[in-house]
């Protein structure tokens, strides 16, 4: 099942009511709990690119959902190479150095996928 991001507004929304909302006293609505992942992205981003100047970039922790690290690709220069389908030769482009997002899922989230599949199977 893919998530729309309304659905993740109401989620968020609920879970922000049920872990803050008496605590600040307020209720957070679904436009509220929207607008703050809307402001969070940009933060998250930020810090992925803080040192992208660096061949070796840093990475962003995101509590117990993983760690978002940009992979740095080093350019390519153009080459000569052979078609494996017509077995003729062809020449393939040069790529320039590029900046990619990776993801890598923390221990909590694996765990909990795993008990979920766990429960699935039996």
């Amino acid at each position: 099942m893919t998530v729309t991001k309304t659905q993740l507004a109401d989620a968020y929304s609920a879970a922000l009511n049920k872990g803050l909302g008496k605590e600040w006293d307020t209720e957070f609505s679904r436009r509220d709990a929207s607008k703050l992942l809307d402001l969070l992205w940009p933060v998250v981003s930020d810090l992925a690119l803080k040192d992208t100047k660096k061949t070796v970039p840093g990475s962003v922790p995101l509590g117990n959902l993983g760690r978002l690290k940009m992979r740095y690709k080093a350019a390519t220069k153009a080459r000569k190479g052979t078609n494996p389908f017509t077995g003729e030769p062809t020449t393939f482009k040069a790529k320039p150095a590029t900046l990619q997002p990776r993801f890598t899922a923390g221990k909590a989230l694996k765990d909990e996928a795993a008990s979920y599949f766990r429960k699935k199977m039996k």
